[in-house]
């Protein structure tokens, strides 16, 4: 028996669809380095499009011949075949330009949200530079101004008070 009967073989016995999954996903595994094959998806086929000319030829009316009548049944079966089709191509159609809309808005929503949050903590973050460069000019400042009483005061009265006491 060639292989592919072999695998055609398992994937009858199977009993259901997870099986049937679980028996391709082992024949998957079992080779990894051989390609595996997916299949495109067919496009729906379109009807033809209606012939240029029109019959007149009316359903059951008298005077008709024996086949017109059946020609009248397959013309109109077709022609309710095309409409149809073209309706659903049509709702297909709408319905996608409505998602479409709605991820777009929903995208922009969610822009809208964003760029406020990121605006609040720019905002947040630039208070909080402001604040530590407060702080930092605040305790320069201050060091500057201890540093000035410290150097002024503390060198000549030492000097003063040491060279008192050595005499």
């Amino acid at each position: 028996m060639p292989i592919e009967d072999v695998e055609g073989d398992e994937e009858r016995r199977a009993k259901d669809g997870y099986d049937l999954a679980r028996i391709r996903l082992n024949r998957l595994l079992a080779n990894p380095d051989k390609a595996v094959v997916i299949p495109e998806r067919k496009e729906a086929t379109k009807p033809k499009p209606p012939p240029d000319f029109v019959r007149n030829v009316v359903g059951s009316s008298a005077a008709a011949g024996s086949a017109e009548f059946h020609i009248y049944r397959n013309n109109r079966r077709k022609e309710m075949n095309r409409l149809n089709y073209l309706e659903q191509e049509y709702q297909e159609k709408k319905k996608d330009e409505e998602f479409e809309e709605l991820v777009r808005e929903r995208r922009q929503a969610e822009e809208e949200r964003t760029e406020k949050n990121r605006k609040k903590r720019q905002k947040r973050k630039q208070r909080i530079q402001e604040l530590r460069k407060q702080k930092k000019k605040k305790r320069d400042s201050d060091a500057s101004d201890s540093d000035e009483d410290s150097d002024s005061d503390i060198p000549l009265a030492d000097n003063k008070d040491v060279s008192n006491e050595t005499d």
